[in-house]
């Protein structure tokens, strides 16, 4: 696999056409908790949002609240607030940049060349000239314009410190904020991912909602969502990649009124998108007390089961 944040090799072994083994490697070690070890607790503010140039933002949100959670720092709802708000640019960045770089262009590879759908992939996806991959790929960057309003800068900010974050938004800020919101929305989200309003995408609540969607008119059903989810069907995505059935959500985003004083025990309650845990029977709550990590079959010493 040459294309995910971060190197790894897969080696698979193959059996009459079914999968029987696999080995991944990542060689690419970041050692975050190595890093750490030994240095003032705020230094994870510091060193964590370096990392790594798509996500770092993402690592400088916990490690605030991870330092508010143990100095039972008090934080302001409207610090909350823009905190939630970069983590969410920061977010939408990702997602068209992941799309459009790191998975839409396999569909160009001539493996799927029988497809019906081949030709019309290579016309929008094919990287750097793809009619949908230079826009995607390029209007990517407008949600974390809005980051770096509040931030200073973006990737590597390092603004949001314990008890709130290091910046007061003006009105100007705010307005500019919103006009390249609604720019990204308007020229890419609904005009060329989605082919409606986001309202319309939020009725959806089912995989036959997708579907119905997909059917509903042209502009839907030509857009790079209705048309990924043709193509997708057409060459069998969805017939496989479902796992184990077993799915784990941490949940993010805090409403700001009920997460002043930042706990463990708060977290779950206070959470805008929700956690849990679904076994493939039930679903239960999320408790990071009871997440382990197994490397036994992995090239770090020991063979048990450990939380992080």
């Amino acid at each position: 696999m040459d294309r995910v944040e971060g190197d790894l090799d897969l080696n698979i072994q193959v059996d009459n056409g079914v999968v029987t083994n696999a080995w991944t490697e990542a060689s690419m070690f970041r050692g975050f908790e190595i890093i750490l070890k030994g240095k003032d607790p705020q230094a994870g503010l510091i060193v964590t949002p370096r990392i790594c140039g798509i996500c770092g933002g993402s690592h400088l949100y916990k490690a605030a609240y991870a330092l508010d959670t143990a100095w039972r720092t008090q934080v302001p709802p409207s610090a909350t607030l823009v905190r939630n708000i970069a983590q969410a640019c920061e977010t939408l960045q990702s997602i068209p940049r992941w799309f459009y770089a790191l998975f839409a262009i396999d569909l160009t590879n001539k493996n799927y060349a029988k497809s019906l759908f081949y030709p019309e992939a290579v016309r929008r996806f094919a990287p750097f000239v793809g009619s949908s991959y230079e826009p995607g790929v390029t209007l990517s960057g407008k949600p974390v314009e809005i980051y770096a309003i509040f931030g200073g800068q973006w990737p590597h900010s390092s603004f949001m410190i314990p008890g709130g974050v290091m910046c007061a938004p003006t009105l100007s800020d705010v307005t500019r904020a919103i006009s390249i919101l609604e720019y990204w929305k308007n020229e890419w989200l609904e005009k060329r991912w989605l082919g409606c309003s986001v309202d319309r995408w939020l009725e959806n609540k089912t995989w036959n909602d997708g579907l119905r969607w997909v059917e509903e008119n042209d502009a839907q059903r030509h857009s790079d969502c209705g048309f990924f989810l043709r193509m997708g069907m057409d060459i069998g995505l969805d017939k496989y990649g479902e796992g184990c059935g077993a799915y784990l959500a941490t949940g993010t985003y805090f409403q700001p009124e009920l997460y002043e004083r930042p706990t463990i025990e708060g977290r779950n309650a206070a959470l805008i998108n929700r956690s849990g845990v679904c076994d493939g029977h039930d679903f239960h709550d999320f408790d990071q007390a009871h997440v382990r990590e197994d490397v036994t079959h992995s090239f770090y010493k020991g063979n048990s089961l450990l939380h992080p």
